[in-house]
């Protein structure tokens, strides 16, 4: 069994980390259970419906001079902006992201680069001051589409 230690992991917006996060976290795939039962039936009958991305989430401490991190992430959520490069890493290899150009999940060529089908939209973000602490930063984020772990 492969075992990951928390502390590699990161998350980054294009080529630049946002610095400061020290928790994510992926709240994957749901499909949708549509009732197909009829009168007479014994026993309730499902159908699977559309799947829903889920939802990310990730927090840490608030930087205001994270202009390349932390500053790309209040402005996806402030001009309603899809991410197409926002990756949660696991470790120095390995991550999770919206938009793969290849592989099973991969959109379908056309002529030029790939284009994505998914992305995360910013949903929220919460800045929290504490007189005992750090100052804190969380984010919040849909997923249109699907992550898939590279």
């Amino acid at each position: 069994m492969s075992k990951r230690i928390g502390k590699r992991g990161k998350v980054t917006v294009g080529a630049s980390t946002v610095v400061g996060i020290g928790t994510w976290s992926i709240n994957g795939i749901q499909a949708d259970q549509i009732d197909a039962s009829a009168l007479g039936d014994e026993w309730k009958q499902y159908e699977f419906g559309m799947k829903d991305g889920g939802d990310v989430s990730f927090n840490g401490h608030f930087d205001p001079d994270d202009s390349t991190g932390q500053a790309k992430v209040y402005e996806a959520n402030l001009y309603n902006s899809h991410l197409e490069d926002l990756r949660f890493y696991i470790d120095s290899t390995s991550y999770f992201e919206p938009c793969q150009t290849t592989g099973y999940f991969s959109p379908t060529l056309t002529t030029g680069a790939p284009t994505c089908k998914s992305s995360v939209t910013i949903t929220s973000y919460q800045i929290q001051k504490d007189k005992g602490g750090l100052d804190s930063v969380s984010f919040s984020g849909k997923v249109s589409g699907v992550m898939v772990l590279v």
